[in-house]
Parts: structure tokens; sequence; C-alpha cells
């Protein structure tokens, strides 16, 4: 008893003597329990952040893929409707409107037309291409050791008609695409449904890369209404497109920054064996088109970003064929870097309890000085985050900029090519057009007094006049002479209307015609603006008020003026479609897309552009977020976002206003409003409110 009484004695006492000590001890048991606390926090948050940041990678690349599948794509689409909108394609024809696709993409690696040839046919068609200019042509298959054959007798061959690659190589024209097993399935897939097909994965013969090749079937021109009946008989050709995958990928990986991310891509179409396609590799930042390298590295997917293998897949489609994208955590994602900032938090919150404890040991009395210098700390976090957000914000303006700046900067390489390229051969062209009419004149009149001087030509000189027909000459060549000289105005006006359009000579601001940058941006558009098989056209009304010139940057005003005619013209096509889909039949009247474009003056130093269509209108929600950038209501892939964002950013580099007027089935009105003279400090927002749109 008394040992035990001795004991707590004994600690009483020393705890009396510490006690001093207590307020220290228990700022470091809380400093650093909070510490760890908030580091496990930004912990946590660290790990919420890098697993939303995978996914949203992980869909930008999925996005990326299948928009550069599609552009590919669309280029056979539109040779297929060339085909369709043409009597006959002449191999020079093929040449020319495939030759600008090549050079813009590489992921095309050639592009073929092939004619289908019933086996009664064959040696008529061999023929006609001999006299072509290939003299050994015949249609021929390959043996096993990839060597040309002849071909085996078949019913009818799909022989390579037309070729367009990017390394020019007559060689493969006249093989028979039906001989190779490869691409002989999705072939029939696309002659047998009319519709699009894609083979699996191929090996390229040129560079042995992994390819896709594509197939689009184009029918005869006939007058039948029901094209299904004897559709393989009434099968003029089929296009084929041969992509090179790793070149496809390659361009989608261009616009993206994928940060310690690996990806497989895989054919779900295919057989178990013959899914892999390619991989990449973000720590070699290349991609692997190995098949030792199908199998994936399944090692992260126990992490909480891929807990389960399905969330960290995309599929996607190509043609007829379903692909399918693995998305995997690349080594980065495990490295220590990932958590620094729970890293810094523990180890700022650990320093800082250690200093105040210290403090509190060394001396009571500065417990308010450290108070308020944690005070002062707070409020220089703060003002620095303050800075950060205004940082930020300087940082999207200066993008939607530069994104302004480059948009400008490809079209003034467009105009300077167009007028180097044109407009000097135009004049050339123009210039000896004169002279010739001339010439053409002498020489007629010289035959006329032939005539009169000998009324009774030989034999021979009377079977040469009734044969070439000299009095239908001497009529028709000057209206012949006089047309030509038309088309090369229309061209010289196309040039300079895109001159007028970009302003490549103005970069500074300049007092302008307001009306002419209009017409230019019309005429720019006019392709879209007339009618078509399935369109009426668009009527443009112009209602021009008598303006001054106005000092403005033109060039980039024409581009707020080609951003709202373009979205314009979207909607009269949508509302088009929509009404002919609702009625079947309906007369040309049912909806006439109309654009109507009226320029005033409201007050003494401010004039309006009025641009306004009849389309579907929109509501209160689309009105509000309108201008906001990456905002758009087209589908993916259809448009940026960034249009009316740009446009009122340049409406307001003019201390304009622009505004837009709208609601659901009355149509869109947009107001541009911009000062005659920039010296002036008037409002424009000051002038008299927009009113509704009225259709008549």
């Amino acid at each position: 008893m008394n040992v035990a009484s001795n004991w707590f004695h004994s600690v009483r006492e020393s705890l009396l003597s510490h006690r001093r000590y207590i307020p220290a001890a228990l700022t470091l048991c809380t400093g650093t329990s909070l510490s760890l606390a908030a580091a496990a926090v930004v912990w946590h948050e660290e790990n919420q952040r890098m697993e939303a940041e995978f996914h949203q990678q992980a869909d930008r690349l999925n996005v990326a893929l299948q928009q550069s599948i599609n552009k590919n794509l669309e280029f056979l689409y539109s040779l297929e409707a060339f085909y369709r909108g043409s009597t006959e394609v002449t191999r020079q024809d093929f040449k020319e409107f495939a030759q600008s696709a090549l050079s813009r993409n590489s992921a095309i690696h050639s592009v073929n037309w092939i004619r289908r040839v019933p086996a009664a046919q064959k040696a008529a068609y061999e023929r006609t291409i001999r006299a072509e200019g290939f003299p050994a042509f015949q249609i021929y298959e390959r043996d096993p050791d990839q060597q040309p054959i002849a071909v085996a007798l078949r019913s009818e061959y799909f022989p390579i008609t037309y070729r367009e690659a990017l390394k020019e190589d007559n060689k493969v024209i006249g093989f028979d695409v039906a001989s190779n097993p490869d691409r002989k399935a999705a072939l029939e897939k696309s002659v047998n449904t009319g519709k699009i097909a894609a083979s699996g994965r191929i090996r390229l013969v040129s560079n042995n890369q992994p390819g896709l090749q594509v197939f689009l079937p184009v029918p005869r021109r006939t007058n039948s209404a029901d094209n299904s009946v004897n559709s393989r008989q009434n099968l003029m050709g089929v296009i084929a497109g041969l992509f090179q995958i790793t070149n496809m990928v390659d361009f989608s990986l261009e616009s993206l920054n994928l940060d310690n991310i690996n990806f497989y891509l895989y054919d779900n179409s295919a057989i178990e064996k013959e899914r892999f396609l390619v991989r990449y590799d973000s720590q070699a930042k290349q991609l692997i088109d190995r098949p030792k390298h199908e199998k994936p590295e399944l090692g992260n997917l126990s992490a909480k970003i891929c807990q389960y293998p399905s969330a960290c897949t995309r599929l996607f489609n190509v043609a007829d064929r379903q692909w399918m994208l693995l998305v995997l955590p690349g080594k980065g994602y495990n490295s220590l870097r990932t958590y620094q900032g729970s890293l810094a938090i523990g180890a700022i919150g650990l320093l800082m309890t250690g200093s105040l404890t210290i403090y509190l040991l060394m001396s009571v009395e500065r417990t308010a000085k450290v108070e308020q210098q944690v005070y002062d700390r707070t409020i220089q976090l703060k003002e620095r985050t303050a800075e950060l957000e205004t940082a930020l914000k300087n940082l999207q303006e200066a993008q939607l900029k530069l994104i302004q700046t480059e948009k400008m900067s490809s079209l003034g390489q467009l105009v300077a090519g167009v007028a180097h390229e044109i407009n000097n051969p135009v004049n050339f062209i123009s210039g000896n057009l004169i002279h010739t009419g001339e010439y053409t004149q002498s020489l007629l009149e010289l035959v006329e007094i032939y005539q009169q001087q000998y009324p009774n030509p030989t034999p021979e000189v009377q079977a040469k006049l009734q044969e070439i027909e000299l009095d239908f000459i001497s009529q028709d060549l000057p209206k012949v002479l006089k047309s030509m000289n038309l088309g090369a105005e229309r061209i010289r006006q196309i040039v300079l209307s895109l001159r007028n359009f970009s302003r490549l000579d103005e970069a500074e601001m300049k007092s302008v015609d307001i009306h002419q940058g209009i017409d230019s941006t019309l005429m720019i558009l006019d392709g879209r603006l007339k009618p078509k098989a399935d369109f009426p056209g668009i009527q443009v009304i112009k209602e021009y008020g008598n303006l001054p010139l106005v000092e403005c940057w033109a060039g980039q005003l024409n581009q707020v003026f080609m951003n709202i005619l373009t979205n314009a013209i979207d909607v009269l096509y949508d509302e088009t479609n929509h009404c002919f889909s609702l009625v079947k039949n309906p007369p040309i009247s049912a909806f006439s897309p109309t654009i109507r474009i009226r320029t005033e003056i409201l007050n003494s130093n401010c004039v309006c552009v009025r641009i306004a269509d009849n389309g579907a209108g929109m509501t209160e929600n689309v009105k509000k977020r309108l201008f906001e950038p990456f905002f758009t209501t087209k589908p993916v892939g259809k448009g940026t976002g960034l249009g009316l964002s740009i446009g009122y950013q340049i409406v307001e580099k003019h201390r304009g206003s622009l505004r837009c007027v709208s609601a659901p089935g009355e149509g869109t009105e947009f107001w541009i409003e911009i000062p005659i003279r920039q010296q002036f400090e008037q409002s424009v927002s000051k002038v008299s409110p927009a009113v509704g749109v009225n259709w008549k």
C-alpha cells in the first residue's frame, strides 16, 4: 500500500514539474494528427483527380480516333458521290480528285477504283485498258509467294482499274482483289449489302505495315425505282481505300498530350488471334504493331483507376466493324510525383507544428506573434489564389486569340496560294484572248475576201468547206472566245473575293466598305447557297443601307460574318431535312430557306449589321451559353464551339457588341454593332434595343 502511494505521489510530482510542457505536447500531438489527416484527405483527392484525369484522357483519345477514322471514310463517300454525279469518270478525273486528299492525309495509303467485270466481258475489258496506255495489261492474281500469275476462271472479277497512292505503283493495276482471302470477305459483304465494309488487319505489301482496306460499292445509274433488284448486276464497281493503321493513329495523337497513358487497339469483329491492331507505349512515345505485344500488361488493373477492365475500354465503329480501345495507366501514375501535393501538405504541416512547438517551448509570449504569422500567411495564400485565377482567365483568353490567329494564318496561306497559282495564268489567258479574237477576226475577213475573189472554188475546197461547216465556225468562234473571256473574268472575281475576305494586306485598322466584306463572304459560301438535288437552295435577301466607311480590322470582321452565316446555313440545312422527313414528296414551296442581311446606321458613330434566318430558332438555355467557348449544339465532329466565342471577342475588340435575338419557331437574328470611328468613347450599348425577327 505504501509502495503504490509512493508511486502515485512520484508521478504526480513529475507531472507538476513538467506541466509547462503540456501546451507544447498538446500542440505537437494535435498538429501532427491534423497534418497527417490533411495529407490523407489531399492524398484521396489526388487519387480521385488522377482517376478523373485518366478517364478524361481516355475519352479524348477515343473521340480523336473516331474523328480521324470518320475523316478518312468521308473521303471515300465524297469519291462515291463524285461517281454518282458523273456520267463517266476517266483515269485523269480520278487522279485529280484523289491526289488532293492523299496530299493532306498520310493515313490514306492508296485509293483504288475496282471495276466489276463479268467473265463474259473479261476480254473486252482487258482490250480497253490496253488501249489506255497499258499494253501488257491483264487481270491477274498472286501466288503464295506474292508473284503475279494468270487469274483463275471465275464468274466475275474485281480488278483494280484506277489507283492513286502516296508512292505511284502501276504494277497493281489489274490485280483481282477478290482473289485475296484477306480482302475478299469484306469485298463480298460490301457488294452483297450495298454498304460500306472494312477488312480486318492486313499487311501492306509496300512497307509491311498494318493496314485496313475499306470497300464502298457504286451502283450503276438506272431508271428503275427499285435498286435492290439484281443489285449485283447493277453494280458498276467498288471504291477501295487502303489505310495505314499506325499513320491513322499518329494523326489522332498529334492534338493530344498523353502523359503516362498506354493503350491497345483491337478489332472486336475479327477472330481471337487476329484482333490485335496496335499498341502505344507512353515511355518510348511510339506505336508498336508487333503481335507479340498484343497481350496488355494488366498489373495496373488492380489499382483504383481500373478496378474493372470494362472501365478502361472504349468501343467505336470503323465502317461495319467494331474496334475496342483498351487504355491503361503507365508507370507515371504510380510515382511519388503524383502525390507531391499531399506529401508537401504533410511536410509543411509537420514543419509548422514543430516550429510552433519550438516557439512554445522557447516562450509563451511569442504565441501571439506566431498567430499573426499564420494569419499573414493565410492572406498571402488568398492573394496568390486570386492571382492564379486571374492568370488562368488570361490564359484562356490568349488561347482563344491564338486559335483565331491560326485560322486567319491558314486562310492567308490559302489566299496567297490561290492568288499566286491562279491569278497570273488567268491574266495571261485573258490578255491573250483579246489578241486571239483580233487574229480570228482577221482570218475570217481574209476567208471572206477569198470567197468574194474566188466564188467558184475547186471541188476539194468545196468538200472541205462543207466538212468543217465554215459558216457555223464564223458565227460560233467569236461566241466561244467571248465565253472563255467570261470564264477567265469569273475566276478573277473569285480570287478578288478571297483577297477582300481575308484582307491580308491590311493588318492595321483601316476604313473599309462593310458591304464589300459581306459580299465577299457570300461569294465564298456561294456553293452552299445554291440548290441541290435534295435541297431547294437558300435565298439571300440584302437590305443594305447607305453606310459610310467603317474603321475596323476588315479581315477579322469578315471572320465574324463567316461564322454567323455558316451557322445559319447549317441550321437551314437541318430544318430543310426535318421538313422533308416529315412529309413524303413535299412540295418545293413547303419551306423556303432564307437569310436576310440588313445594314443601317444606328447613330452618329454606330452602324449595325443584322443577319437573320428563318430556321427553328433556339431556347433560352442555348442563348445563355451561346458565346461560351467550346459550347456547341452540333454533333461530335461537326463543330468546335469556338466560332461565336471568337466572333464575340472580335466585336468587343472593336468596342462594339454582338447580340442574338431568337425564340423557338421564330428564327434567329444576330446584331453586330460597330463604331464608325474607334476614337469615340461613346458606348454602342446605349443604342435602341433589338427587336424580334419578323418573317413575312
